[in-house]
């Protein structure tokens, strides 16, 4: 076993966000992510990413691949994603 730590959180405003893609609000809470930790892209090892309902509301489960490959942390770095959702709320 190795240590694990969670070094960064991002994460949108609440609301009605009609005018956003889903894209866009991933790399918002991203973005935000990194700036928190202060680290750079090659650092992160491991993508876990929160998200409630995706599949229902846009037709997509595989937020956190997406997500992923829109930062080009999978494509470039190969780093894994993993999605976690608790019910009616996202968590892990």
């Amino acid at each position: 076993m190795r240590d694990v730590a969670i070094i960064g959180t991002g994460c949108t405003k609440f609301g009605e966000l009609w005018d956003r893609s889903l894209r866009d609000i991933f790399v918002e809470a991203g973005v935000s992510a990194i700036v928190d930790a202060g680290i750079q892209g090659e650092e992160i090892d491991g993508l876990y990413m929160g998200n409630m309902s995706s599949g229902r509301f846009v037709e997509q489960e595989h937020v956190g691949s997406l997500i992923a490959d829109y930062s080009g942390l999978a494509s470039k770095l190969h780093v894994p994603a993993t999605r976690v959702e608790a019910a009616c709320a996202s968590g892990g």
